[in-house]
């Protein structure tokens, strides 16, 4: 066999892998319990790594009605934080990462947190990009991303990155759905309202969906 084919058969051979691989990955998909003034909780899988991180950016708008939207949501490393002011007058966007150790080790911590990025939209229409890095990711040391305007400091939103795409938010009945999961066992976590529950431990086999439940409140 000539290096052309040789060529050819890795590359046979590795598509093989990878669909054989895609095959066996299942679905994780559930239901985290509470009431809708618990707010929405961000579900993922822990301790999972991938090179696959979803292309897609993480959108947060000022809205014409005086707050952030979405009021949760999941970044990916790599990808850009797009900070939008839809409102006809200034906003202050300022990402903190909240450094969850610091209530332990410091007599003074941070009210927020660490700064990650602090942006000016002075007007309706302005958007800024800004990248996504691996230090940005959810970690318990670091915690996650909270948002504030500090012109309008009564408004709120949230975000948890990940380097990885086993995340989900929940919808409005509290189900999500986090596809093409790895075979195995794997730890199931949420976040909701600043605080992280381990959840449960999950088997995912042979593509089959993997259904669980938990609960909170």
């Amino acid at each position: 066999m000539g290096t052309k084919g040789i060529r050819r058969a890795c590359l046979q051979l590795a598509v093989v892998l990878a669909v054989a691989a895609s095959a066996e990955a299942g679905e994780v998909r559930g239901k985290v319990t509470g009431t809708i003034e618990d707010g929405p909780a961000v579900v993922w899988i822990e301790g999972v790594s991938s090179s696959a991180v979803p292309k897609q950016d993480t959108v947060i708008t000022h809205t014409a009605g005086g707050k952030f939207e979405p009021f949760l949501s999941v970044g990916f490393v790599g990808n850009s934080f797009v900070l939008r002011n839809d409102d006809g007058t200034m906003h202050n966007t300022h990402l903190y990462m909240r450094l969850a150790y610091q209530k332990e080790v410091s007599q003074r911590p941070l009210h927020y947190g660490a700064t990650v990025y602090n942006v000016a939209l002075p007007h309706s229409g302005v958007e800024v990009r800004k990248p996504i890095v691996p230090f940005h990711r959810y970690r318990e040391e670091t915690g996650f991303i909270e948002v504030v305007c500090n012109r309008h400091p009564d408004e709120h939103a949230f975000v948890l990155v990940f380097d990885h795409p086993y995340a989900a938010i929940t919808k409005e009945d509290g189900s999500f759905t986090i596809p093409e999961v790895p075979p195995g066992e794997h730890q199931v976590r949420v976040w909701r309202a600043g605080s992280v529950t381990k959840g449960k431990v999950v088997n995912v086999k042979d593509s089959k969906p993997t259904e669980v439940v938990i609960e909170q409140g």
